[in-house]
């Protein structure tokens, strides 16, 4: 028994191991707030929101949906085209602002190397300026990713709204059809109340022209 258990053990942590391995490290691409349902569908319960620049672990993936783990373990659906494999302009902005404030701590530490030390001042102006070109450049990488990122966050709050008014129409129109059922039930019922009172009607109708002709016979008798 102990060997059988222990045959177990191993192979479920063979199959966790083996799960964690294949999962797959993306980031929510660069749009306002992506929600993570409990299935594929706008129709399922809303689980998580995740913000730009998320890291998540891909479980699975189809053509329209990835099935994702977030930050806090939880497990659910997100449209495909929300995640991708490259890093998100924020997080670029923020590498390029260290990268910045790391060339600016390097060009200020030679500005006064140069002051303390004259013998070595050629040297450390060539390095200085050297720095200030990457600096320049840094910066201006820096300037073009912002307006990106600006445009992004404009056309991903227009998919945003679109995502939930898709999600209001289609709650609307789950209630349309909800309530045309009932329609047409109450319709079906109203069918059989006029059927019954047309029949009860007809034998009605039947039964005094029968008690009628039968009252109009005894007195042709008697006369």
């Amino acid at each position: 028994m102990k060997i059988v258990s222990k045959f177990i053990f191993f192979s479920l942590s063979l199959l966790l191991a083996s799960t964690t391995a294949h999962a797959e490290t993306r980031y929510i691409s660069d749009h306002l707030i992506v929600t993570v349902r409990s299935g594929k569908g706008n129709e399922f319960k809303i689980l998580e929101t995740l913000p730009t620049a998320t890291q998540v672990q891909i479980v699975e993936e189809d053509k329209s949906y990835v099935k994702v783990i977030t930050p806090k373990g939880t497990e659910g659906y997100i449209r495909r085209h929300y995640v991708s494999k490259a890093l998100p302009k924020q997080i670029q902005i923020e590498q390029l602002d260290k990268k910045i404030v790391g060339l600016q701590q390097q060009l200020q530490s030679q500005k006064q190397e140069t002051k303390s030390n004259q013998g070595e001042l050629l040297t450390h102006q060539k390095a200085s300026s050297e720095l200030s070109t990457q600096l320049n450049q840094t910066q201006q990488q820096l300037d073009e990713v912002n307006v990106k990122y600006q445009t992004l966050l404009g056309k991903s709050e227009n998919v945003l709204n679109l995502s939930t008014e898709n999600d209001q129409l289609a709650e609307e129109n789950n209630l349309l059809n909800s309530e045309l059922l009932v329609l047409r039930e109450e319709n079906q019922n109203f069918h059989r109340s006029n059927m019954i009172q047309w029949f009860l009607a007809g034998g009605g109708v039947f039964l005094g022209g029968w008690l009628i002709g039968k009252v109009s016979r005894k007195k042709q008798r008697r006369f």
